[in-house]
């Protein structure tokens, strides 16, 4: 069975699968939600979505969130490590880790996830969607004893299915998966993560038919001269971003200052957004009334600016508190409204005739998406999608880039990337480098040394290291523990600064020395500030510090080159 899933032909069917098996999970996380809002709220907004703030009363939008934060907070106190996962988390698994992830955790994130949304916490289900089915093909890598190229292939197979089923979007899903999970194109990755969108788009169109998220009137852009409005817009959407992560973050570091446990905080995070909902329930939720709304010009100009600050605020505090769920459709939601304000004030100031209202909306929805994921091309796409208008397109793109570009020259080049920064993981570095942290040093150590005393003569030595033809000698104390290590042309030089000195006057220290199983690209960088060609590598034994071998640059930067090489190969096909 193991080697049919290896070959080709049966990897296509397990990507068909998990297709299949990712939008399952994800319509079910769909219909949880919504039966979760049906028996908080009376109504459902899957069901029902451009009436369910209309049917809304006051107080269930005061309460709903409240008793979300309280369920939360109580599952949060028996979680290890007190925090949920999400995008950033397979983000990780995929530089990091070869695609593996723990099954354990995406259960968790689905039942929390339900608990959150289902209660009206302004965010959105799209990362914890990516989330559980990531953990669901990892667990049938493992099974299947996947190698690492066709186990990140298998995760973009799940991200993919989880964009598609949650928003509709088969190519956007494809292009997410690639862009951001996986990280690079290749055929041999392309074609597996599209059987797996088809999956997930039988699923989708069998439980809600084929239909857009949002019906617009038939927009366009009325003249040329207004590219720089929407490349500017590109410029604020970025602004806001930034905006929302410093939010964030200042919600975290108050929180960190208080004496408030960190299960607790949800609770309180429900009756803040819970206060919000009394005044803005448009905000609650993922929020496609909100953003349908914005989107066909239904909304003044106060109910706008109230909106956008409600879910930037809200949605800050929610997940800067420890609540779980995405930022896609609160990034829509917030580029809705903030395309809405734009509109206005444009308007104000510029002497010519604009294109209508909703053009904006749609614009600005595609520039906070693209600068909140760091995914423009995926992003265009999803907006083209959920509205199946191609007039824009080009508004849409150049916003987009113009967002992304933007984010780069910024403190946070995107959401995922700074959630990721926080944990001290920067992806940032290129491909190469996120080859060399997946591999440890542990298969290139070699024993190619001699140990000698601390009081050897550095003459002795040098004939001991030429018999028995070694470049490095490990040095010893008189407990035979590991002191110190000295090369050749260490050796040589203390051997010209005095013909008779010994091992200890010339040769490195202990912190020359890294631990066993470090990756090769901490032993790089390690190589590269200490100016050397070689290192100790050790570990901790009873009662100190004991050598297990040495690692030198030259095979550290082999294994580079083989990898970069195998990864090439990956992409494009050739040997």
């Amino acid at each position: 069975m193991k080697e049919f899933i290896n070959s080709r032909f049966g990897f296509f069917l397990l990507s068909a699968f998990t297709g299949l098996l990712v939008g399952t999970s994800t319509v079910v996380l769909i219909e949880c939600v919504g039966f979760l809002q049906q028996l908080l709220f009376g109504i459902s907004a899957e069901d029902d979505p451009n009436q369910f703030v209309g049917k809304l009363s006051g107080w269930s939008a005061f309460f709903g969130p409240i008793l979300g934060g309280v369920a939360i907070s109580l599952m949060l106190r028996h979680l290890p490590g007190q925090r949920f996962h999400g995008i950033p988390d397979v983000m990780e698994a995929s530089a990091l880790r070869a695609g593996k992830m723990d099954v354990r955790t995406g259960v968790t994130a689905a039942v929390a996830t339900t608990i959150s949304l289902g209660s009206g916490a302004p965010l959105g289900r799209e990362g914890p969607a990516v989330h559980i089915g990531a953990s669901l093909t990892s667990w049938l890598a493992e099974r299947f004893n996947l190698d690492r190229n066709r186990s990140l292939t298998l995760l973009g197979c799940a991200a993919a299915a989880a964009v598609t089923a949650s928003f509709n979007t088969p190519i956007a899903g494809v292009i997410f998966a690639l862009e951001v999970i996986v990280g690079y194109y290749a055929l041999s990755v392309f074609a597996p993560v599209v059987i797996a969108a088809m999956g997930a788009v039988i699923v989708r169109h069998g439980a809600y038919g084929n239909r857009p998220e949002f019906s617009l009137p038939d927009y366009q852009i009325d003249s040329l001269w207004e590219l720089p409005a929407f490349a500017l817009l590109g410029f604020v959407a970025a602004i806001v971003v930034q905006g929302f992560i410093f939010l964030m973050m200042m919600c975290r570091a108050g929180w960190d200052k208080s004496t408030v446990p960190v299960w607790i905080r949800p609770s309180i995070a429900g009756i803040l957004i819970g206060a919000m909902a009394m005044y803005f329930p448009l905000a609650l939720g993922v929020g496609y009334e909100g953003t349908s709304l914005a989107l066909n010009e239904s909304l003044p100009i106060a109910l706008l600016v109230g909106l956008l600050i409600a879910k930037v605020l809200g949605g800050a505090v929610a997940l800067g508190s420890g609540m779980p769920g995405g930022v896609f459709s609160p990034a829509l939601f917030i580029g809705a409204m903030l395309g809405g304000v734009y509109w206005y004030l444009i308007e104000l100031v510029v002497p010519l005739q604009l294109s209508s209202q909703g053009v904006y909306s749609v614009v600005g929805m595609a520039a906070i998406a693209s600068a909140m994921l760091g995914a423009p091309i995926s992003t265009l796409l999803i907006v083209f999608e959920l509205t199946v208008d191609y007039d824009l397109i080009i508004a849409v793109m150049l916003a987009a880039a113009m967002a992304s570009t933007f984010m780069q020259y910024m403190p946070h080049s995107s959401f995922f990337r700074w959630q990721l920064a926080e944990r001290g993981i920067n992806l940032n570095t290129g491909r190469d480098q996120g080859l060399l942290r997946t591999k440890t040093i542990d298969e290139f150590v070699t024993q190619n040394f001699i140990r000698v005393e601390a009081d050897a003569a550095l003459v002795a030595v040098e004939s001991s290291m030429y018999a028995h033809r070694r470049y490095i000698a490990i040095v010893m104390n008189e407990e035979n523990q590991f002191i110190g290590s000295l090369s050749t042309d260490e050796l040589m030089a203390g051997m010209v600064q005095d013909r008779d000195a010994v091992c200890e006057t010339a040769m490195n220290n202990v912190e020359h020395a890294i631990p066993h199983s470090t990756s090769l690209l901490a032993a790089l960088q390690f190589l590269n500030e200490h100016d050397t060609n070689y290192a100790p590598v050790t570990k901790t034994g009873d009662e100190a510090e004991e050598v297990v071998g040495v690692i030198y640059r030259s095979d550290v930067l082999k294994a580079l080159y083989d990898m970069m090489r195998a990864a090439r190969s990956e992409e494009y096909g050739v040997n």
